[in-house]
């Protein structure tokens, strides 16, 4: 028989934001939409009132960017930084299948959705692989397709569950740490075609991951390659393994603007390319290179911002506290013939040591992760004082509280701001700010 716990609808979802956590003014409003029943859309995904993963679809997408500019508006105003016109959100070209990269779970207990319950039929309850309910971790639904990626994509999450059924090794147990099947990533080059498989798996079975590799070719999918992350620690993540490369090349290629980029099954890239390219337009206007500049990129990931902005400078100079994603950047400006992009690995936390002493940046151009910058690297930013700092962020609230602290004592002031919504069905946005200094 079929278990009577369910995943929420979209409504009761709504209704349980206050008691789940801090009320966010993206989940306010969102509440506040689905109660008005204005604005609504038609969600395309059947699993949109169970699954965590794009909790706007029931949101008609203009609504959703008007919401996501009202929302850097607030955060700005309440961090102090005044006289900002926030613009619309330049929109994905794509609201559904924009993602390149995927990750979806693997448990030893499927969790149903209302609809599957109400439907009377039986369902196999010691497996799934999908995406996550909202509200514990251990809530997975069986998702045999997800609208957020292409159907090129979906082939390979219906080709890796129907392997790893068959094959009779266990999914993971997300309570008792069991098993075998842990998290499945797709990345799909929008540009090139061409796909990476991430199979992580708690321990390493080279007979396991070659039938794998012939599964899907006998399912007529050719992916770039085919790689085996292989990690036994606890916790809700695949990050941290080791990884293995079973069929193909060690990285698959994407095309982004004008230049090509090698992605490796661990590394990071902006997951809606076609946004991508757009963001990397603000960046550019905003920094206005005349070809002269030494511009400096922290948290420079694989180098994409520096390397694309490589043309128009002097030359570009990124520190990135993983060593591997150095490496990476190495070798991507390598690929694109920009021998005037330089990579430093070091912790910004610590501050902007890195530079030589008689290094003068004209230009910054900052991407840290979700929590913002440091405070000391806000500091020793103020203390390199240069022209300009464009400062790209996906959480405008963090982004605004340095740009506060950037702004006081009138050493620089906000010219512009623009968001890129590379986050549909979702209230993320990414928002770009540019600062100038006043003396």
């Amino acid at each position: 028989m079929c278990s009577t716990r369910t995943a929420p609808t979209t409504r009761e979802t709504a209704g349980r934001v206050r008691k789940r956590r801090k009320r966010t003014f993206g989940a306010t409003k969102l509440e506040e939409e689905l109660a008005s029943g204005l604005h609504l859309a038609e969600p395309p995904c059947r699993y949109h009132d169970a699954c965590g993963g794009c909790s706007w679809q029931a949101v008609s997408y203009e609504r959703q960017l008007d919401i996501k500019r009202d929302w850097v508006d607030e955060v700005f105003r309440d961090a102090g930084v005044e006289g900002v016109r926030v613009p619309p959100p330049i929109p994905s070209p794509q609201p559904y299948g924009y993602r390149n990269k995927m990750e979806f779970s693997f448990a030893a207990r499927r969790w149903l959705t209302r609809e599957e319950i109400s439907s009377g039929e039986e369902f196999r309850r010691d497996f799934a692989l999908g995406l996550h309910a909202p509200g514990a971790f251990d809530r997975v639904l069986d998702i045999d397709t997800c609208p957020l990626q292409s159907e090129a994509a979906n082939a390979y999450l219906a080709a890796t569950r129907e392997f790893a059924i068959a094959s009779g090794e266990a999914p993971y147990h997300l309570r008792e740490n069991t098993g075998f099947y842990r998290y499945l990533i797709v990345r799909r080059g929008f540009n090139t075609d061409e796909t990476l498989i991430l199979l992580v798996t708690t321990e390493r079975k080279p007979a396991v991951m070659a039938a794998y590799v012939e599964h899907l070719e006998a399912s007529g999918l050719k992916p770039a390659c085919v790689a085996n992350g292989v990690t036994a620690r606890l916790g809700s993540t695949s990050e941290g393994a080791e990884i293995h490369i079973d069929a193909g090349e060690a990285t698959m290629s994407e095309r982004l603007k004008d230049g090509v980029f090698a992605v490796a099954p661990d590394g990071f890239f902006q997951p809606n390319t076609l946004a991508a390219e757009l963001l990397v337009d603000v960046v550019s206007s905003f920094a206005a290179l005349t070809g002269s500049e030494t511009v400096l990129d922290l948290y420079c990931g694989v180098g994409v911002l520096s390397i694309l902005l490589a043309g128009n400078a002097d030359r570009v100079i990124g520190i990135e506290k993983m060593e591997a994603a150095v490496d990476q950047a190495r070798m991507n400006a390598s690929l694109n013939d920009t021998p005037n992009a330089y990579f430093l690995s070091g912790d910004l936390d610590e501050g902007i040591r890195h530079l030589p002493d008689d290094i003068r940046v004209d230009v910054v151009v900052t991407d840290p992760p979700r929590a913002g910058m440091h405070a000391n690297t806000v500091q020793a930013l103020r203390g390199l004082a240069p022209q300009r700092i464009v400062y790209v962020s996906c959480h405008p609230k963090p982004q605004a509280e340095n740009l506060a602290v950037l702004c006081a004592g009138d050493l620089y002031y906000v010219a512009e701001t623009q968001p890129v919504d590379l986050f549909p069905q979702t209230p993320h946005v990414e928002n770009v700010a540019l600062l100038i200094r006043r003396t």
